[in-house]
């Protein structure tokens, strides 16, 4: 029977011991999920290689009482940039533009030993502006992204010594996500402060932690630490601030798991992407082409003689609240000209009702009828001008489409060039020729690289290409050329006649897993059918593939 039991305590044992091992793998590779974004080396590899500058590569910067009051605030530690020395000839053909200041201004390149001086010694924080300008791995993650989203993504990292706090509490005017990477962070979030600041369209300025207390009154919505492999969601407008702590105590040391500091990554979204930023852009050319109309001058005529001497602010007689637009009760009067209007309106109600006019002196008596004639006034001009604005926003229901074009271009040029992943690049003309990447359906160079009628065409990733019409022609947007840093690269359009958009449209909406062939494009001839197919291969944008030999029937170029 000690036998039996010893057998038992040591099979029980041993269970234990297996469960603390799958949990402590389980917990290994949760926290190692998110390798090969970024780390402490390569950011200082980054830092070395490419030379960053304060200002527009990296920040650094503190939370901190300077003041010595009790009140923290942020503090940013980058040398300012210095103006360059400009020739003495003057250039007659410059503009003051925020570019040409921009280029004026020489930002000073940061020492690495400085820069992780101030992080050891003095526990700031780094802030890495576009990492995914100097990274591949989140290059590629930001390019899936916005082929998800469908708007442009963007990121930052941040490193903060432990016990360190490197922002005031704030919101973004950007949807974020946090991502992990090492060390351990205590994020505190709260809600919006007030419908207005719900969703913003502009970042919040520092509050100081006093403000965020008196404000929210039971705290934080959220008080929660990340560690390595988490990820938190933050909506634009949710306040937030974190601070860089040790490992919880719940939390087992893990092998190779830093946790002297931390580093996140954030995601961020939904930049200027709101129906204000698509109306913005949508109601001025509705407006403009409604007043040029050839079919209505009501927006082209003028305006009502003197409508100033009874519309604006100082011209409003009684309260704007009820459904008739502001021409009520007159909330707003003084007591004396209420019971003067009111008279009035009862006496005008009833046409020969009895009533004592001897009440009213005659004074107040026009007082109350120039009263009546400045609402009339008003609600006429209320009225005629309700008339255009409908106009305009039944102009601006006729141009959605081109709205949506207008910002698909801003788009296409705000956004990332596409990290094409290996099977995306071997079927566009940056595939390789040898046999051990080529894939099955490829044959020998010249099928790879020309056009011919059987070959079969797709976009070589979805949204990456646009085609609007301008000025009478076909114009194809794209943005396999951008620049990883925003707007490093302006877009270069290609013209088109406006009889190839059919045939265009076929080849920008045909994505994976469909294909379609050349020959079975709309348009009237087989070369012409080519020429387009070749001219957006040879831009890189197009994936094709024979499954057969070429046919050489036909023959361009």
């Amino acid at each position: 029977l000690a036998n039996l039991d010893q057998d038992d305590n040591a099979n029980a044992s041993n269970e234990d011991d297996d469960n603390d091992d799958e949990r402590l793998e389980a917990m290994m590779q949760h926290a190692t999920r998110l390798d090969g974004f970024l780390n402490r080396s390569l950011i200082d590899e980054m830092i070395h290689k490419n030379k960053l500058r304060y200002g527009l590569d990296l920040n650094v910067t503190q939370y901190t009482d300077t003041m010595g009051n009790g009140l923290r605030h942020r503090i940013t530690l980058d040398p300012p940039p210095k103006k360059r020395k400009r020739s003495k000839k003057k250039n007659t053909t410059s503009s003051n533009n925020d570019d040409e200041n921009n280029d004026d201004l020489e930002y000073i390149v940061a020492n690495p030993k400085d820069v992780w001086s101030n992080i050891d010694a003095s526990h700031c924080t780094l802030r890495l502006l576009r990492p995914h300008a100097h990274s591949d791995n989140i290059h590629a993650m930001l390019s899936l992204l916005e082929s998800e989203f469908g708007c442009m993504v963007g990121s930052n990292a941040y490193l903060t010594p432990l016990h360190s706090q490197g922002f005031a509490p704030h919101y973004d005017d950007v949807d974020v996500f946090i991502l992990q990477l090492e060390g351990y962070k205590r994020w505190r979030v709260y809600a919006p402060l007030n419908k207005r600041e719900t969703l913003p369209r502009e970042s919040s300025r520092d509050y100081t932690e006093k403000e965020v207390e008196e404000e929210m009154g039971e705290g934080a919505l959220m008080d929660v630490v990340l560690g390595p492999g988490d990820v938190l969601y933050l909506p634009r407008g949710w306040i937030h601030q974190a601070e860089t702590v040790g490992r919880p105590k719940d939390v087992p040391k893990l092998p190779g798991i830093k946790d002297d500091h931390s580093l996140h990554l954030t995601v961020s979204a939904m930049q200027n992407w709101c129906w204000a930023d698509f109306l913005e852009m949508l109601m001025p050319e509705a407006l403009e082409n409604a007043a040029s109309s050839d079919k209505s001058i009501s927006l082209r005529e003028g305006l009502p003689r003197n409508f100033l001497s009874y519309m604006g602010t100082m011209h409003q007689l009684d309260d704007d609240a009820g459904e008739d637009g502001g021409n009520g009760g007159g909330g707003n009067l003084p007591e004396g000209l209420k019971q003067v209007a009111e008279a009035h309106k009862k006496s005008s109600m009833k046409e020969g009702s009895e009533h004592d006019d001897e009440e009213l002196d005659e004074e107040a008596m026009m007082e109350a009828q120039t009263r009546q004639q400045t609402l009339e006034r008003q609600k006429e001009f209320k009225e005629e001008a309700k008339k255009r604005i409908m106009r305009v926003c039944k102009q601006a229901m006729s141009m959605l489409d081109d709205a949506c074009d207008q910002i698909g271009k801003r788009f296409l040029s705000d956004r990332l060039p596409p990290a094409l992943l290996h099977p995306e690049k071997s079927l566009t003309k940056e595939a390789l020729t040898d046999t051990t990447t080529a894939t099955p359906h490829q044959f020998h160079h010249d099928a790879s690289k020309k056009i011919w009628p059987n070959t079969l065409c797709r976009l070589v990733r979805p949204n990456i290409a646009r085609l609007v019409v301008e000025d009478g022609k076909a114009i194809l947007y794209h943005c396999l050329d951008n620049s990883r840093v925003y707007h490093g690269t302006p877009l270069s359009p290609i013209e088109f006649e406006v009889d190839d958009a059919p045939a265009l449209e076929q080849l920008l909406t045909t994505v994976e897993p469909h294909w379609i062939m050349v020959k079975d494009l709309i348009h009237g001839d087989v070369e012409d059918k080519m020429e387009i197919a070749q001219a957006l291969f040879d831009e890189g944008i197009l994936a094709t593939m024979l499954m057969e030999n070429p046919d050489r029937s036909v023959q361009t170029g």
